[in-house]
């Protein structure tokens, strides 16, 4: 046997024979030592933040959030120029120490502690406070602590002489967050071709030096297959995208990601009005085919018609009705051997996608409204003439009006998945959870002790998107300025159905029925399938458990008296204000049955773990490859159908991002950063295992119980395996791709990332 710490301690990945020439390792990141030593000889080590007056003062003691922009000012200006490798891995450095950071920050004042201090519900109370709005983002854990709390204990001694805004200041955390653009160079230095591949490489590739360059999609998708095939198997960022496939672009493939790709939790029904809508929009007679099939869809068949409704973008946004949806950027390019600066315009769009689910499980596009401005009259629709049937590929391929609705309409749910359904409702959401069960809740309550293992890492990561990657990243790639997406995440949040998101409650209201999902008319929504298999294991588990505290016929009394839950739920309800203020969120629910506290506490475990898997890692799968899934436009979107129809390959490649490298390396790596596989000791079915192993010797009843529903709960997902691969298997483009998100391996324990 062959001695190596690797062997002994079990570490089968170990890398056994390194290459000669260490240009041909792939680095899979930076040894954080000569990073370090890298930023400190660039000047890019944090300073101290300077506080110039008072108000500067105050807002770093009541929410430090509310320095964000005075951080922004203070920060160094980007590289002049770099490799595009090295700036993924600079990239996944910075953040992955700011991350610590905020972790370390979050486990020293007790927020998030790697092993908690035995603190009573009154203790969390003067520790853990919601922030009142001010910073532009729903309540949220104020990171300054409940300071009005903590200056009414009893003696001067009893006071801390060392506030939370005190170390959050001197640990530089706002002073790390725009470490982040900095790293991105103004310049990149064109990649070197591996030696002996120089002729064959320039041959496919002609000249480009970075993924987004070029005049042809067959560009962007030639160095995303053959200049990928060049590097390194083992180079971390050489992974899989969809633009592997040839088919990437077609009607199947742009329908089957709102089944089952990075955001398939908003197609619903089409309501009434915008079947009608579709139904008699166009008056041009070459669209009579399309509204005619319709037309008789809608009459016989109208619970089969579908849509992705970004219509409301603009009440979201604060955006009046009929103004484009646009922010301004400045971006250094090279311009025929040149640097120069140049101004444009990141434009946004509210589309509208009708589809037709046959059923055979087919689900089909059939129009597109490009950018909904508030009435039939100030805008217009793009119809797909097939008859509802499937159209040639190589029809597709050229039909550049077509391609570029559907981009719009992918725009559109890179903005509505990234900011609705992935950052507020999971992470924010989640968050409110926490930081109100940690206030009402004492840590001996069964609900808290159930909550607690599905709330790892939370916090600090919340903290680090707040003040790293929405500011920096997703605000500096979307069609909003900073006011108009604060009013977006606003708008999500306070529109969230909590009871309404149950996943029963969720499908059946957008036209898929729990019943029958098993149905061939379904088979391709295995995400669907899936979650609703774990929301009732999960909720399977959590009546087990909670059936240990409420007893007996009274159950329900029981729930309603317990003043702790019923404060919880209060809490959770209560309005944002500067001094106690609550989660603001309206929707969730009075608990005052056992069932309805199974349900609450169900749907708190799904949102951390299996909603946050499905939605969270396939976003590097479709959205790295950038033309698939732009985060927003480039040119202004046409305004008549006339202009649209007479759209070519150029006008479709002068709106996406390409020759944007800066957008580009960001709109490709962010996905990556979010998207690592969780590791299974962080999965849910170690959970459940590690609870049966902790009781399993255990001698008393109740804890007897727990070790029988801890069993049971693992066995269930172990059986999710084989039982989800089927569900994946079962989609018509599993020889291709194979949905297996919510394995067991896959499905996160808590929101890790």
């Amino acid at each position: 046997m062959k001695l190596t710490p690797g062997s002994v301690l079990g570490h089968l990945d170990e890398k056994s024979e390194w290459p000669e020439d260490v240009e041909d390792l792939a680095l899979p990141v930076f040894d954080q030592g000569v990073f370090i030593n890298e930023l400190a000889k660039n000047g890019f080590l944090p300073a101290k933040l300077s506080l110039t007056d008072k108000i500067d003062q105050l807002q770093l003691q009541s929410n430090p959030g509310l320095l964000q922009a005075k951080a922004e000012e203070q920060a160094p200006d980007s590289l002049t120029e770099g490799t595009w490798h090295g700036t993924q891995l600079a990239l996944t450095k910075i953040y992955d120490l700011i991350e610590k950071r905020y972790s370390s920050y979050m486990d020293t004042v007790n927020f998030e502690p790697t092993v908690p201090s035995p603190l009573t519900k009154e203790q969390k109370l003067k520790l853990f406070a919601f922030t009142d709005g001010a910073d532009g983002y729903p309540p949220h854990l104020n990171l300054a602590g409940n300071r009005p709390a903590a200056e009414m204990e009893a003696s001067a001694v009893q006071k801390s002489t060392l506030q939370f805004s005190d170390i959050f200041n001197k640990m530089r955390l706002l002073q790390l967050s725009p470490l982040l653009p900095a790293l991105i160079p103004q310049n990149f230095i064109k990649r070197e071709i591996a030696k002996g591949l120089t002729a064959y490489a320039n041959f496919k590739l002609g000249s480009m030096g970075t993924p987004d360059a070029g005049t042809k999609l067959e560009d962007v998708e030639n160095y995303n297959r053959q200049m990928r095939s060049q590097t390194s198997k083992n180079d971390i960022f050489n992974l899989p995208n969809v633009g592997d496939l040839d088919d990437w672009y077609t009607d199947a493939r742009f329908a089957q990601q709102h089944f089952t790709g990075a955001n398939p939790a908003t197609i619903e029904q089409a309501s009434r009005e915008w079947i009608k809508h579709f139904g008699d929009a166009s008056k041009d007679p070459a669209d009579k085919e399309a509204q005619d099939t319709i037309k008789a869809l809608a009459s016989t068949s109208k619970d089969s018609l579908y849509v992705q409704d970004y219509s409301y973008f603009r009440q979201a946004a604060g955006i009046d009705k009929s103004a484009i949806i646009r922010s301004k950027y400045n971006e250094t390019v090279k311009e025929n051997g040149k640097t120069v600066n140049r101004d444009g315009y990141r434009y946004g769009v509210a589309s509208v996608c009708l589809f037709y689910l046959n059923n055979a499980g087919t689900l089909v596009p059939l129009a597109i409204i490009i950018d909904w401005r508030g009435s039939a009259d100030s805008t217009f629709d793009v119809d797909r003439s097939t008859g509802g049937k499937k159209p040639d590929m190589l029809q597709e391929a050229d039909d550049w009006a077509w391609r570029y609705a559907k981009t719009c309409v992918q725009t559109s749910d890179w903005l509505r998945h990234e900011v609705t359904v992935h950052l507020t409702n999971t992470h924010l959401i989640e968050e409110s959870v926490i930081v109100a069960a940690n206030r009402q809740l004492p840590p001996t309550h069964i609900v808290f002790r159930l909550l607690y293992p599905h709330w790892q890492k939370t916090l600090a990561l919340n903290a680090a998107a707040r003040e790293t990657l929405v500011p920096y990243v997703i605000m500096k790639l979307i069609g909003l300025e900073k006011e108009q997406a604060q009013n977006f995440i606003q708008h999500a949040y306070s529109h969230f159905d909590f009871v309404g998101q149950y996943v029963p409650n969720d499908l059946n209201r957008r036209g898929f029925p729990v019943k029958q999902l098993n149905d061939k008319k379904y088979h391709n929504y295995a995400y669907a399938r899936c979650i609703y298999s774990m929301w009732l294991k999960i909720r399977s588990y959590v009546t087990e458990m909670l059936s240990l505290k409420y007893k007996g016929p009274n159950a329900d009394q029981q729930v309603a008296d317990d003043r702790d839950i019923q404060n919880w739920s209060a809490e959770m309800r209560n309005p944002a204000a500067a001094r106690s203020g609550g989660a603001e969120i309206e929707s969730f629910p009075r608990l005052l049955t056992l069932e309805g506290l199974i349900d609450c506490v169900t749907m708190c475990i799904h949102i951390a773990s299996p909603q946050h898997t499905a939605v969270n890692y396939l976003q590097n799968y479709y959205q790295s490859f950038v033309v698939n899934k732009p985060p927003c436009l480039y040119t202004p979107p046409p305004t008549s159908l006339s202009q649209l129809l007479g759209y070519t390959e150029a006008d479709l490649v002068a709106a996406l991002p390409m020759n944007h490298p800066q957008d580009w390396l960001l709109s490709s790596h962010i996905p990556y950063l979010l998207s690592f596989k969780p590791g299974d000791k962080e999965s849910l079915i170690m959970y459940a295992a590690s609870k049966y192993h902790v009781y399993k010797f255990k001698t008393g009843e109740d804890e007897q119980k727990t070790k029988e529903a801890a069993a049971k709960f693992y066995d269930a997902l172990r059986q999710s395996e084989q039982e989800f691969r089927k569900y994946g298997n079962d989609c018509d483009d599993s020889g291709s791709i194979q949905y297996e998100v919510l394995s067991p391996t896959w499905n996160a324990v808590s929101i890790l990332i």
